[in-house]
Parts: structure tokens; C-alpha cells; sequence
């Protein structure tokens, strides 16, 4: 039997990694997370999925080292899915010291807990929000990086104290640099939670939604149950030292194709509201997903059109 850790377990992604996990005999799951953006119904969901007593969940903070490692002590982890962040580029934007305090210092804590632990390794998540408006796409393994928000940079950040960490103290480190994701549970009261969920919710009431810029900005929109798929191949994975993925389909949509295709959905006419580009927002993001199709063999990512239904 092997047991994971997932932090941010609450949350849009962490929960999907933890309900595909529940499918699994041989994963036992310990999720964290301090209930701040992370939803108690996807707990709740969780609990439900929970036949086998195979989910135990801890509330706590990774700024709190010492409060983690007295909860994890005894538990003999093999692998830690870090998913906890401040995730909303805005907010990094507003208040910089709070979200270098979680995406900086939370992530440093958890892999020093890893380290003390000896747990073998951590799947971490990243974001695209690393390239920030370098112009070069598509984006791989390899682009330059080039951050233009606080969340960017720190997510930066924690990609090199993975690779310090894999360097001098031998810890097995995956990143996933997750382009645009989308799907079931993302809260469109979030502000991770992007075009997708709030547009759904807002044309479903035969609201207007509003767009930033002038709508034809384009991104690389990415479903949970594939970044899911993802991540659990990671935990498969032998011979690991330190990897890096792009997680992302290939394919671009425009904010404006995504507000036209919920008007279609929910048969609303008119136009969007358009207010001025924000700070910090990225004009154009696309993936090159060739070294996770062929070493993790995700080759069949949906695309967006084909699973607007299920947001």
C-alpha cells in the first residue's frame, strides 16, 4: 500500500487527483489544506467516494512546518502531490508579501518536510504563468522564462528549489507547468478559476460576463480529469530525478470563442462587457505537449469544444 500526501486537497485540482486516487487499491490518501479557497463540499465529496477508510484529511497551513510535520511524523509518505497556493495572479499582484509567504515559503516547507521525512517524492504544480508575455509559442519544456506577475515569479521560484532539492539532497521532483485548466467544481467565484466557470455561470443567468482586453487574447484550456491523469502517471514513473512537463492540449482558444461557445450553450445574443486589459494578464499562451505525450504517454487530451457540457 502507498500513501500520499496531497496539500491543497480541498481545492479544484487536488480534489480530482485525490477522487481518481479513491479508484485505486493501493493509494491510501492524507490531504491538507486550510479550508482559505478550497471548498468543504469537494471534502464532502470526498468523504462520500471514501469506501475503504482510505482518505484521512488534516486542516493546516504550509506556512505551519512544524504543524505539518507533527500531523505527518508518524504516517511513512512515499509521495507528496503540493497543489497549496495562492493561485489568483491579482491578488499576488495586491498583496505580494502574502503570496510570496504561501507560494515561496509554503512550498520551501514542504519540501523540507519531504526531506526530513524521507519521503521520496514531490509532484509539484506549476503554472504557465512562469513565461509571462515572452513572445515565443508555442511554449515548451525549454522556453525562456520570463515572469510579469508576483504568482509567476514564485511559481518560478519553487520549480528551482525543486531542482536545488532533487541537486544536493537526492529527492525525486516532478513539475507540471499546468497551462489553463478547466472543468467539473472549479469555483467560479475564484479568481483561478478563469474565463471558463465564470462565463458558464454568468450566460447560464443570461448575464453578460465581462472580458479584459479586447477578447482576442487566446489560451491553451486544459481539463482537470487529463491534468489528473497526469499527475497520477507521475506518481508511476521510475527512475525519477527531476522532470519537467507541460501540461497543456496543443490548442488554442480565444476568450472571445469561449464566450461565444456558453452563448450558444444557454442561446444568449449579444455582446460581452469590455473593460481594460489588466496588469499582469497574459495576451497569448499555448502549450507544446510532445515530452508528456510521449514519456507519460498522455496523448489524448480533450479539447475544449467537446467537454464544454461538463463544466
Amino acid at each position: 500500500m502507498k500513501k500520499v500526501l496531497i496539500t491543497g486537497v480541498a481545492g479544484f485540482i487536488g480534489s480530482h487527483i485525490a477522487q481518481e486516487l479513491l479508484k485505486r487499491d493501493d493509494i491510501e490518501i492524507i490531504g491538507l489544506d486550510n479550508i482559505t479557497s478550497g471548498l468543504q463540499s469537494n471534502l464532502d465529496l470526498l468523504n462520500s467516494l471514501d469506501t475503504n477508510n482510505k482518505f484521512t484529511f488534516h486542516k493546516a497551513d504550509i506556512r505551519d512546518f512544524e504543524g505539518m510535520k507533527e500531523i505527518l511524523k508518524d504516517e511513512k509518505i512515499d509521495t507528496i502531490y503540493h497543489l497549496a497556493a495562492l493561485v489568483s495572479v491579482q491578488e499576488s499582484m495586491d498583496d505580494p508579501m502574502k503570496s510570496g509567504s504561501i507560494n515561496i515559503q509554503g512550498t520551501h516547507n514542504v519540501l523540507e518536510l519531504a526531506r526530513v521525512l524521507n519521503i521520496k517524492r514531490v509532484i509539484f504544480s506549476s503554472s504557465a504563468a512562469v513565461y509571462g508575455d515572452e513572445p515565443t509559442l508555442p511554449k515548451n519544456e525549454n522556453s525562456l522564462v520570463k515572469p510579469i506577475s508576483p504568482y509567476g515569479l514564485e511559481k518560478s521560484i519553487g520549480e528551482q528549489y525543486m531542482k536545488i532539492y532533487n541537486e544536493v539532497y537526492g529527492l525525486e521532483c516532478v513539475v507540471f507547468r499546468y497551462f489553463n485548466v478547466y472543468g467539473e467544481r472549479q469555483d467560479p467565484a475564484s479568481d483561478y478559476s478563469g474565463v471558463i466557470s465564470i462565463f458558464n455561470d454568468k450566460l447560464k443567468e443570461a448575464q453578460m460576463p465581462m472580458i479584459f482586453g479586447d477578447g482576442k487574447q487566446y489560451r491553451d484550456f486544459v481539463y482537470v480529469k487529463d491534468v489528473a491523469r497526469a499527475n497520477i502517471a507521475a506518481m508511476d514513473m521510475k527512475d525519477v530525478s527531476y522532470e519537467l512537463f507541460c501540461v497543456g492540449t496543443g490548442q488554442k482558444t480565444s476568450i472571445y470563442d469561449v464566450f461565444t461557445a456558453f452563448a450558444a450553450r444557454y442561446n444568449v445574443t449579444g455582446e460581452p462587457i469590455y473593460k481594460e486589459g489588466r496588469t499582469g494578464d497574459i495576451l497569448a499562451s499555448v502549450c507544446d505537449n510532445r515530452k508528456i505525450s510521449e514519456k507519460l504517454g498522455i496523448t489524448d487530451f480533450h479539447i475544449f469544444k467537446d467537454t464544454i457540457h461538463n463544466v
